[in-house]
């Protein structure tokens, strides 16, 4: 186990306030300690920590640069950071509740503002897929976002899934309901017990969905649970950056008349011809122009 010498290292595993949970580079799962009103960790956050003499608490005293950060801003700007150090957020989805594909478009926004590899989740296949949504996750494909089709039920499993995470910080993110919970319980197996001792460090007094939970697989892969989203605006600071989300519109935009053009009002747009022509998709343009809509740096 790790004593606490001075720069010991380790992983934020759950945050709550000035607490949380990190794992140290032995494996050992300690609580911890905000020293300092200036820091501030989230699940995924490298860290250096310290025990100092006398003491069984453990205190953060830095958090080390993160190489990339899940990220939302609401309606008046203000941005909170979900996780950080990711290399493969995975956007869950599934045919029950009703698929909203403007939030895995914000999603898959999310993921390419990282600079990451997204993967589609399509869970609960046991449900009838309608064409609507067969649709989508054709044209998801179409676009080179893997696919992924998976059941959690006790004849089923979650074996090709468990092989992309391999050695890849993943976080699952999605709308309630479409059954992260069940996947992460089918991947992590018996383990996911530790999380109930996560309870002891919330303010509240017991875990919930309202924080995101890192656990380890059995081939050393990280996972990330977060709660379900609703409402989820990439956060953008720059109008240009939302069509990173949208790789056919990256592709066709230097054949606009306007360097600057928007692919709105703007006369002889390229990506306005495609749309006509069908060369893109109309239900994805229109999630292009919402996203602009309601980025705070958006509007045009």
């Amino acid at each position: 186990m790790s004593n606490g010498n001075p720069n010991s290292a380790g992983v934020v595993v759950a945050a709550f306030g000035n607490r949380g949970r990190l794992e140290t580079t032995d494996g050992t799962t300690l609580r911890y300690l905000l020293k300092g009103r200036n820091l501030r960790t989230v699940c995924g956050d490298r860290v250096i920590w310290e025990r100092p003499p006398q003491s069984h608490e453990t205190l953060v005293t830095e958090v080390l640069p993160r190489d990339n950060a899940l990220q939302r801003s609401d309606a008046k700007g203000r941005v909170e950071t979900v996780a950080a150090n990711l290399t493969q957020p995975i956007v869950v989805l599934a045919p029950a509740p009703q698929p909203n594909l403007f939030l895995v478009d914000r999603l898959l926004c999310a993921a390419a503002l990282m600079d990451c590899s997204p993967l589609l989740v399509c869970n609960k296949t046991d449900l009838k897929l309608d064409d609507l949504f067969e649709a989508a996750l054709d044209e998801y494909d179409r676009l080179g976002y893997p696919v992924v089709r998976t059941c959690v039920t006790p004849d089923s499993n979650v074996v090709e899934l468990a092989r992309l995470l391999t050695g890849h910080t993943s976080i699952l993110v999605g709308q309630s309901g479409v059954g992260k919970s069940s996947l992460i319980n089918a991947l992590v197996g018996d383990s996911i017990a530790a999380v109930d001792a996560l309870s002891e460090v919330s303010a509240e007094g017991k875990h919930t969905t309202s924080a995101s939970v890192m656990h380890r697989l059995a081939d050393g892969a990280r996972l990330i649970d977060s709660p379900g989203v609703r409402e989820f605006v990439p956060n953008i600071s720059v109008s240009g950056e939302v069509q990173l989300g949208f790789p056919e519109i990256m592709a066709m935009a230097g054949n606009c008349r306007f360097a600057n053009c928007q692919h709105q009002r703007e006369p002889d747009c390229a990506i306005k011809q495609a749309c006509a022509n069908g060369d893109i998709s109309p239900r994805r343009y229109a999630s292009y122009k919402r996203l602009k809509n309601i980025t705070p740096t958006g509007s045009v």
